[in-house]
């Protein structure tokens, strides 16, 4: 997704990416590597941790902003699964939240 966001807001073209993304991607995959729930979780968006810099997750958030909407013209397949995997997800945590709450 990043380089899809590099490639349409900096101009970059093929397998590079300008610096700032390039970095992006670097800090991205360094967190992913130490995340402690990383077998467990499928989307940092639902994590009570928050690893990223304050600044570096809104630049995630705007690549994914930007680059989530056009994954469906080159990764229709990719993009529908991520989206079901989404939805089972949330059903998934609000089936957690009231089994605790009815405890």
């Amino acid at each position: 997704m990043i380089k899809k966001y590099c490639h349409g807001k900096h101009g970059t073209k093929g397998e590079e990416v300008c610096e700032e993304c390039g970095a992006l991607t670097e800090y991205a995959l360094f967190r992913l590597e130490k995340c402690p729930f990383k077998v467990n979780k499928k989307f940092c968006s639902f994590c009570k941790i928050h690893c990223y810099k304050p600044d570096m997750r809104e630049r995630i958030k705007d690549v994914m902003k930007w680059a989530g909407p056009r994954m469906i013209f080159t990764h229709p397949v990719f993009a529908f699964k991520h989206v079901f995997q989404m939805i089972s997800y949330k059903r998934k945590l609000r089936k957690e939240a009231k089994a605790k709450a009815n405890v």
